[in-house]
């Protein structure tokens, strides 16, 4: 779950150097089948905007040398938005990813009684349904207290959640783009460039894609109301 601080202060708008560590020195390869994101857009992001946070995202990933297909899916029945709670270990999950295709859905509003300060959340060891969520009244929050625009703050937290899917783990970090709470200055960086996953994180995912693939699992076919790229 990412949850960001929004109250701008000026003593916390800085850029750390240190930061951009968590970026530097990540794997050149690719995995040999694309990760495939599967979007319920149900609180109707304007396409160009949804397009401009998926370059985001995807750029976010590509520098983690794992190359990514973004689809907008229509809700064809209930089933399609089903959620499962049943597997939330605090460690990590038990089991690998079944597909390369990771659904997520972006709600309109943030149900009441959540965490004031959490954009998503994320079901890593889900084994079937709605693996992410975002909530697009968070994201426009973010994006009118910072420097980042709507559609950064939404790429960012789109990889936020879909990480902890790859990783397979709700487990945060101090840097980057696993970094649990974000700072103004994070948003401030995030305006002007990418938060990445760090080399051993970059690593772990592509194994994670790479035993899917050497099991052979193959992903039930989509239908797409929009183009992939």
């Amino acid at each position: 779950m990412l949850r960001s601080a929004i109250t701008v202060c000026a003593a916390a708008i800085y850029l750390a150097a240190s930061s951009s560590a968590a970026s530097a020195a990540l794997p050149n390869h690719r995995s040999q089948e694309a990760l495939i994101i599967a979007i319920h857009n149900l609180a109707h992001v304007p396409p160009g905007t949804l397009l401009d946070a998926e370059r985001i995202a995807a750029d976010i990933f590509s520098r983690a040398g794992i190359e990514t297909e973004w689809m907008v899916v229509p809700v064809s029945n209930s089933m399609d938005l089903l959620t499962d709670f049943s597997a939330s270990p605090e460690r990590g999950c038990t089991q690998p990813l079944s597909s390369h295709t990771v659904r997520a859905q972006i709600l309109p509003h943030a149900p009441f009684g959540f965490s004031s300060q959490a954009l998503g959340y994320s079901l890593p060891c889900a084994e079937r349904g709605i693996q992410v969520t975002i909530y697009a009244d968070r994201i426009e929050a973010v994006s009118q207290h910072t420097l980042a625009c709507f559609y950064r703050v939404l790429g960012h937290a789109l990889a936020h959640e879909l990480g902890h899917v790859l990783l397979r783990s709700p487990a945060h970090e101090h840097l980057g783009i696993m970094k649990a709470v974000w700072s103004p200055g994070d948003w401030q960086r995030a305006a002007v460039t990418v938060l990445g996953f760090s080399s051993d994180q970059a690593r772990r995912v592509q194994q994670e894609l790479q035993r899917i693939e050497n099991n052979k699992t193959v992903p039930p076919p989509l239908t797409a109301a929009g183009e992939a790229f």
